[in-house]
């Protein structure tokens, strides 16, 4: 990518609460996914009035050709970007995860290792039998962010 080309910004076609902070969200290219917010509103004061509120949380409605979701009722907004952001770092593939510890330099034996799992656990996320659990998606980005900054 040139330094005057941008990636295209992640717009959102339906949103849907299907838990208090979680979402079953439709982007525009017909991907779907579940996305977990709590992260997000749990960490800034300013979404406290969602906080523990079914009713305020599910309230919500995809804006402006899909750039965002408000909440009814409250001056509550959160890009399409940040929830896109949140999706990235909340899933991965079996083909991803693959792809991940071959670049990590890691076999089966040494992912268990390095994140205290059986090798099993590794085996069954490489193959897709399972899906990759949301804390071993963190540590994997955690691994990879401290390779990037001893390289």
């Amino acid at each position: 990518m040139s330094a005057t080309e941008h990636p295209a910004l992640p717009l959102l076609r339906s949103a849907t609460a299907v838990d208090l902070y979680r979402l079953d969200v439709v982007w525009q290219d017909g991907r779907a996914a579940r996305v977990d917010l709590g992260p997000h509103i749990l960490r800034y004061a300013v979404y406290r009035p969602l906080r523990d509120d079914w009713a305020a949380f599910a309230a919500l409605e995809v804006i402006d050709g899909g750039v965002a979701i408000a909440w009814a009722g409250h001056d509550l907004d959160l890009s399409a970007d940040a929830i896109a952001a949140l999706e990235r770092i909340q899933t991965m593939s079996a083909e991803d995860f693959r792809g991940r510890l071959a670049r990590l330099g890691l076999s089966f034996d040494a992912a268990a290792a390095t994140f205290g799992i059986s090798r099993r656990q590794i085996a069954y996320y490489a193959s897709g039998a399972k899906p990759v659990p949301r804390h071993v998606v963190l540590a994997v980005h955690g691994l990879e962010a401290e390779v990037a900054d001893v390289r």
